[in-house]
């Protein structure tokens, strides 16, 4: 008989653990990837429920899973974690009032609920379509819970990449996410969710080209803005006196 991804999830935050296996993980986020289909929204309930386990070290390691799909698993995954559904789940052990000293779940899930509003909502190309997390982080601190302080080093490996992308990759990667999405409006099956579903198609289709991206003018656009910027780096570096240094933001810090 062979193992389900359930079967993978619930190994890999099996409470017999001490600590999380990030091979086990990656391997989880490899299936998700690969398999794609209803599979990240299959992946996203099954550890949901685990970070509800009344168990602690089994919630802490579901965390940890769920941390390295969203880093991992891109767009379809991200869809997911955007649903209502997924994020009443999240918060449903949260009490209505915060208590004094949060207990380490509380913090995490409080810790990831605020990553993904900053690397997700506030920085992503499909930001629209990931909403309920930032109303969620706004409920959340309507309620009075208050957010950690987010390390940079994490926002930097969920934020979308820097790095050049073509024309080709650009299209890849949106046919990933209209494929994602078309799936997910119609699971959602509500009129105006097949409405949005047929025109979605349309454009997967070609039928309306008129909503097609120029993904040749995207990749020159972007081309520009890093020449642009690699420009402007240079001339700042040829200005700056050997007194001078420059900070990580690449701002010239004068010496008095």
């Amino acid at each position: 008989m062979s193992i389900t991804l359930q079967d993978f999830i619930e190994g890999a935050c099996s409470p017999a653990r001490y600590e999380a296996d990030l091979s086990i993980n990656l391997e989880i986020c490899e299936m998700i990837n690969k398999k794609q289909g209803n599979t990240p929204r299959e992946a996203a309930m099954c550890i949901v429920r685990l970070v509800n386990s009344k168990n602690v070290n089994q919630a802490i390691l579901a965390l940890t899973l769920l941390d390295n799909c969203v880093k991992n698993c891109g767009y379809p995954f991200h869809l997911q974690i955007a649903t209502k559904e997924f994020l009443n789940e999240l918060v449903r052990r949260f009490p209505e009032r915060p208590a004094p000293f949060p207990s380490p779940v509380v913090q995490r899930i409080l810790y990831l609920i605020k990553e993904w509003k900053v690397a997700l909502t506030d920085m992503s190309r499909h930001k629209d379509d990931l909403v309920h997390i930032k109303d969620m982080y706004r409920l959340l601190r309507y309620k009075g819970y208050r957010f950690p302080e987010l390390r940079e080093s994490s926002i930097a490996a969920l934020a979308p990449s820097q790095s050049l992308k073509s024309a080709q990759e650009l299209e890849e990667e949106d046919r990933v996410a209209q494929s994602a999405k078309l799936q997910e409006l119609i699971r959602r099956g509500r009129p105006q969710d097949l409405v949005e579903a047929n025109h979605l198609m349309k454009i997967m289709s070609g039928y309306d080209q008129r909503q097609k991206p120029n993904y040749k003018l995207k990749f020159e656009e972007e081309l520009h803005r890093i020449q642009g910027q690699a420009i402007l780096l240079y001339e700042m570096l040829e200005n700056a006196r050997p007194e001078d240094k420059l900070d990580r933001d690449q701002t010239v810090v004068v010496s008095k």
